[in-house]
């Protein structure tokens, strides 16, 4: 059967639709024997497409006995990509065929073609994607919204700058929130968590009827999208790093700032500001910037503790949460007479009153069922690991075995057969001797990835002669959270 696919990222009046890339490429299948595989607004940047996925699938299975593509970047722009595709294809002596570039892939210099093409590809991409960012820095120089979920107390709205269309802030109801929490926060003794509690106690509410976290109060006090820019703004900024998209004489006092910019993925909130960009925005700012330098300075003596997951208490600690309302549940203890006793009590209600299930938890009760449940886990694992290295044996050393039977014949039958029969089956033996050293790559492969250490193996033996430590590491290891209800526990795993 003959594999057609096609690509398109997006519709537009330029590109060539899926249509005609698979009447292109009907003309050089010469068979009606074919199945079309089709990505529709699919980027040309990988290949994680559904279409693409089958195609790989059928060839691997030794369905496929040509592949046709309209152009080479239908497949990818990637250099790597499109590598280990043609890789795939000659392991299997697949044919492949562009219906508008002819290239042959069975010599070196059509190979080399081939790649040649793809780089160019992958340039093309490359700098498409730049002209993308230059195209949107320089809108947000000018104003405009930089993207992501709009600053509390602001909508989004359509409008037009230099006569091309954009989105830019303007405020709704919420922005007296924002400036009722900057005035709180202002005063010389607040602090984020009294703040909360003010708020808590006013029935002032966040996005969605949630309560208002110090995470998201302190996101909004860190951003420039309130303040009433002035030069003061403008040094602030450029001291710390920033890259300003404005001259100084456009931070007028009036108006509030966009600061847009990457943050590490492994990092749950911005850790500076260098390298972003900082620009005026078309909308009004409601701080002065004296007030928002003075909670700037005092935020940043905010030290936060890392959670460490050390706590002294229990193993488990920074991992149970409340059931109920999802906050975490920290341990209070305290002496009786028949020694210390430890429970687990929800924060939503002792903190925040946003939980309305008063209970508690023993300690030691929680632990000995997350303890039973890891080590079940633990069991599962090494039996299928162990099951895994013992299938994967077994068939490969069946396929070498099949391998080294067929090579040992054709060495036997060069004994007595010409000169010219003795070429081809050499060039048979070593066709084998390669297909050999390849399944026995694979199978090291295997073995590897059977070996490598997702969940540490241990028994109950094991588990309690460990050490608190021990047990922290591997609770961490395994572990998503454990959520604690009036009447159960659930274990959530990685």
């Amino acid at each position: 059967m003959i594999a057609i696919y096609a690509r398109q990222s997006v519709e537009k009046h330029d590109s060539i639709s899926l249509d005609s890339q698979i009447e292109f490429a009907k003309r050089e299948a010469l068979s009606d024997d074919i199945k079309i595989y089709q990505d529709s607004g699919f980027s040309g940047k990988n290949t994680n497409r559904p279409a693409f996925h089958e195609m790989m699938t059928d060839i691997k299975n030794g369905l496929i006995e040509k592949v046709i593509v309209y152009r080479l970047d239908r497949i990818s722009r990637s250099i790597l990509d499109f590598s280990d595709f043609i890789n795939e294809l000659e392991q299997r002596q697949i044919p492949f065929v562009s219906a508008t570039e002819k290239f042959d892939t069975s010599t070196p210099v059509g190979r080399a073609m081939l790649y040649i093409v793809v780089v160019f590809a992958q340039l093309e991409r490359e700098t498409i994607g730049e002209r993308v960012r230059d195209n949107y820095y320089a809108r947000v120089k000018k104003g405009a919204w930089g993207g992501g979920p709009p600053a509390f107390g602001f909508d989004l709205q359509r409008t037009v700058i230099d006569g091309k269309a954009c989105t830019s802030y303007v405020p709704n109801e919420k922005l007296e929130i924002v400036k009722k929490i900057y005035e709180l926060y202002a005063r010389p003794s607040a602090s984020l968590g009294s703040v909360q509690k003010e708020l808590l106690q006013m029935g002032v509410q966040s996005e969605h009827g949630a309560n208002f976290t110090s995470v998201k109060l302190s996101s909004i006090l860190k951003n420039p999208a309130y303040v009433r820019a002035d030069l003061a703004i403008y040094n602030y900024y450029k001291a710390r790093g920033c890259i300003m998209g404005n001259d100084k004489k456009d931070f007028d006092g009036v108006h509030g700032c966009n600061l847009v910019g990457k943050r590490d993925a492994k990092d749950r909130k911005y850790k500076d500001v260098k390298d972003h960009l900082l620009s005026i925005g078309n909308h009004e700012g409601i701080v002065d910037s004296t007030t928002f330098l003075y909670v700037q300075d005092k935020l940043s003596k905010n030290v936060q503790i890392k959670n460490t997951g050390k706590g002294k208490h229990s193993w488990l600690t920074g991992l149970v949460k409340c059931g109920k309302c999802g906050y975490a549940m920290t341990i209070n203890s305290w002496q009786t007479k028949k020694g210390v006793k430890r429970v687990f009590a929800c924060t939503g209600h002792r903190m925040y009153q946003t939980c309305d299930i008063v209970f508690s938890h023993d300690v030691n009760e929680v632990e000995n069922a997350v303890a039973n449940r890891m080590i079940e886990e633990a069991e599962a694992y090494r039996l299928a690991k162990k099951q895994k290295e013992n299938t994967a044996a077994h068939e490969y050393q069946q396929k070498v075995s099949e391998i080294d039977s067929k090579i040992d014949n054709l060495v036997l039958s060069l004994e007595n057969i010409s000169d010219v029969s003795a070429t081809y089956i050499n060039r048979r033996i070593e066709a084998l001797h390669q297909e050999k050293l390849l399944l026995l790559a694979k199978y090291n492969t295997i073995i590897a990835d059977a070996q490598a250490i997702d969940i540490i193996p241990f028994s109950a033996d094991d588990w309690y002669s460990m050490s608190m430590e021990d047990k922290r590491e591997i609770a961490h290891s395994m572990l998503e959270k454990v959520l604690v209800f009036p009447d159960h526990v659930e274990v959530i795993l990685k």
